[in-house]
């Protein structure tokens, strides 16, 4: 029942996590984005990123299939260097989130530079991308060996 609830809970914060993305695209859209909300959405995504993680390794310690399953598993590794590769994309929107915020408050009429918006969404597409590959690993890495 530990592995069915830990698999649940893996499932639904990915989910989360997806959907909190898409919203900084949605938010991204515009010339003036709301960055207040942008930077929490921001934090929302930093947090469901570390409980993914969390969850996923009490997945491998407390789960049904054991380490062995995963220590030989190539889509294994394939998803968790693909996680890095997201965390790694997330780090300029959120620097730059993070920058626009401390300038929306010293200016209530801040707009974020179009070329710095521009990148942020690219950031955020390619997050994205990376999030739909892990998704496809973590369907291979369940039905290995095939």
């Amino acid at each position: 029942m530990l592995d069915l609830a830990l698999a649940i809970g893996h499932h639904l914060l990915v989910f989360s996590l997806a959907a909190t993305l898409v919203g900084e695209r949605l938010l991204l859209r515009t010339d003036t984005p709301d960055v207040r909300r942008l930077a929490g959405l921001d934090g929302l995504y930093g947090g469901l990123s570390v409980l993914v993680l969390a969850v996923g390794l009490a997945r491998v310690v407390w789960g049904g299939k054991g380490w062995a399953f995963y220590q030989g598993n190539p889509f294994f590794w394939a998803k968790i260097g693909t996680f890095v590769l997201i965390g790694l994309a997330s780090v300029p929107p959120t620097l730059a989130f993070l920058r626009w915020n401390r300038a929306r408050r010293s200016n209530d009429a801040f707009a974020p530079p179009r070329a710095e918006l521009a990148a942020a969404r690219r950031w955020t597409l390619v997050e994205l991308a990376l999030l739909v590959a892990l998704i496809g690993f973590a369907a291979a890495m369940a039905r290995w060996p095939f």
